[in-house]
């Protein structure tokens, strides 16, 4: 491998056009609004990225692709097309649940969040207490390719125990409905499984912080506080050690320390 000094550097339309193409790759498909507001350092401007995006095209390198009942224009890479149509192809796009960290990617842009997920998200820590909707730093609840709530913990560390303040399902989930925006696989009507992968993202995130127990506090709708209990009820009596490659469930920031 050559040292750093034997690199050359790349030019400026080269790196331009490699933050584009890194910003297509991870979002599978995007608009310019969402290419501006991914990597957003260092920031590119609007004229910049267009040109690197029409060379892209020009040599077929990203192709522009159609959003049912969108009218932006959308694109992604070439070399990505068949792992997109694989994926709608798929019954379940994605299994599990996990807990995501307010500065995850998957929100950078909280516009394309509420585009495709139907999600309204912000976080509350800059929010004077009396005035807060979900809690102080909520982790939305990811399940099987859907954001089905937000769950707002606390770490205790002298007395090790991790507090579930709250949780807040979305009302389409908690209804059984189809969700807002999305087409892709209906979970609205399988709640124990998304309680049950709620309380394994849990048990990771309680072993990431050394946390022997788990309490829980409020739950909205209410009638899912008992089913969730149970499921998150053997924490207390077996804490789960986080082994090394496993880290499900434990979002990037801890929780609400």
């Amino acid at each position: 491998m050559p040292r750093l000094d034997q690199v050359d550097a790349p030019t400026t339309a080269e790196f331009r056009r490699w933050h584009t193409r890194q910003s297509l790759h991870a979002m599978g498909a995007a608009t310019e609004k969402d290419l501006r507001l991914y990597l957003t350092f260092p920031n590119i401007g609007m004229a910049a990225r267009r040109i690197a995006l029409r060379d892209m095209l020009a040599d077929g390198e990203a192709v522009e692709v159609a959003v049912e009942g969108s009218p932006a224009r959308w694109f992604a890479l070439a070399e990505d097309l068949p792992a997109l149509a694989a994926a709608a192809r798929r019954r379940h796009v994605a299994r599990g649940t996990a807990l995501l960290a307010p500065f995850d990617s998957f929100l950078w842009h909280r516009e394309r969040t509420r585009r495709l997920f139907g999600f309204d998200y912000r976080i509350e820590v800059y929010t004077p207490g009396h005035k807060r909707t979900y809690g102080y730093y909520t982790l939305p609840i990811l399940h099987d390719g859907q954001i089905i709530g937000r769950l707002d913990a606390k770490t205790h560390r002298a007395t090790k125990r991790l507090e579930v303040r709250s949780v807040h399902f979305e009302r389409w989930f908690a209804d059984g409905k189809a969700p807002p925006a999305t087409a892709w696989h209906r979970v609205g009507a399988e709640v124990e499984p998304a309680l049950a992968g709620i309380a394994g993202a849990v048990r990771s995130l309680a072993a990431f912080v050394g946390a022997d127990r788990v309490t829980l506090g409020r739950v909205a709708p209410a009638r899912f506080k008992a089913p969730l209990g149970r499921a998150l009820r053997t924490l207390n009596a077996t804490r789960a050690s986080p082994s090394r490659g496993d880290r499900r469930g434990v979002p990037s920031g801890s929780a609400g320390t």
